[in-house]
């Protein structure tokens, strides 16, 4: 096998699509020596502009205020897609595997060619487990859609121990493989005396979309809690505006929207922000961003996150690298932070030394070498 055709909703050179993974996933294919296509599977047109814009957001107003189905669920996408990737097929005849970054389109079947989905959860685990409740009609039709999909495909990894399980369970099948998570940065080495300078102007950083403002109100409620007792303590927050918050923020509260990791002078400010920071915190309950708290623990940032199923499964039940937050409140994270600013330089150290030792096993390179075992087992 030295030839892959790598499939991605966007662009998969740019680092900005699908939290970085396409970008990192061909990046590192290319860089033990296999020939790598990239397809972009983006669809748009008349279509999305009817459903996104019109129909989905009527019916949110109207009879399904919580329904999740968009565009990208529906049949039109899924034949607008087939369009798309029958054209790759055609341009890439030499391909030997077919890598579609979604759960939600693949090439048809074709004689002596092998077909794998990589991605996180499917439609039906995003609606039973996030919003814990059984799909509405135009979802049960977009799940359809996916389920075709899914059973197609010679074999199918998730990102997540938990995801990989339910969905074996749920497709009845042993085709369904987890094969760890990834670390979306490339490697870099840490300065133990950088690491304990952090305490002396501490700083503070929350990654995450708008999804997560439920742990961050909590969060910027603690720092107003926490300038009294501490006023040089400072909170970056990457992933949202100020305009994205619905409340009022402490002066000492940084936003610095999506950094974009493809642009220089963006990706350097993520480095500094994130080399600097004293310890990384998103309590949002149910999920707080699994891949942005493992990079972080990458940069040897302790953790303070939600106990949430896929990173408790990977990282027990009581980490030495940070704590769990049990029910996000201001409270929590004003003890947990007080805890860190007490450390000795010391203990402080050796915290940071072992986030980034828990989080060394996930790096692309290691993902890589595991995906390419497992597809030529195909």
């Amino acid at each position: 096998m030295r030839n892959i055709t790598v499939l991605s909703q966007g662009d998969a050179s740019s680092s900005k699509t699908w939290s970085n993974i396409p970008y990192f996933l061909v990046e590192t294919l290319r860089q033990k020596g296999l020939k790598v296509n990239v397809v972009n599977v983006d669809v748009s047109g008349f279509g999305r502009v009817f459903f996104d814009r019109f129909f989905c957001p009527a019916l949110r107003h109207t009879f399904l205020p919580d329904t999740t189905f968009s565009y990208d669920r529906t049949s039109f996408f899924q034949n607008k897609a087939k369009k798309i990737i029958s054209s790759a097929v055609s341009s890439n005849p030499d391909t030997d595997v077919f890598i579609s970054t979604s759960f939600s389109f693949l090439p048809d079947s074709i004689p002596g060619k092998h077909k794998v989905l990589l991605c996180d959860w499917t439609y039906e685990y995003l609606i039973s487990h996030f919003k814990n409740r059984k799909s509405d009609c135009f979802e049960k039709s977009g799940i359809k859609l996916q389920d075709e999909v899914i059973r197609q495909a010679d074999k199918v990894i998730s990102l997540f121990p938990d995801v990989a399980d339910y969905m074996s369970s749920y497709y009845g099948s042993d085709k369904v493989k987890y094969l760890g998570n990834v670390i979306n940065s490339l490697r870099f080495e840490l300065d133990n005396f950088q690491l304990q300078k952090r305490l002396i102007s501490p700083h503070l950083v929350f990654v995450g979309l708008p999804k997560y403002i439920e742990g961050l109100k909590s969060l910027i409620s603690s720092m107003e809690l926490l300038c009294n007792l501490y006023p040089e303590l400072q909170l970056d927050v990457i992933g949202m505006s100020e305009g994205d918050v619905p409340f009022s923020c402490p002066r000492n509260v940084l936003f610095h929207g999506y950094l974009e990791k493809s642009d220089a002078s963006q990706l350097a400010l993520y480095d500094s922000i994130l080399k600097n920071a004293v310890a990384f915190i998103n309590t949002t309950p149910n999920w707080a961003g699994f891949s942005s708290a493992l990079e972080a623990m990458y940069y040897g940032l302790p953790i303070y996150t939600s106990r949430y199923k896929s990173f408790e499964e990977t990282f027990g039940s009581k980490p030495d690298f940070g704590d769990y937050c049990e029910n996000n409140t201001p409270e929590e994270i004003v003890s947990f932070v007080e805890r860190i600013l007490k450390m000795s330089p010391d203990s402080y150290l050796d915290m940071c030394l072992c986030s980034r030792k828990k989080a060394e096993p996930f790096t692309w390179s290691a993902y890589v070498d595991n995906l390419l075992s497992e597809l030529d087992k195909l």
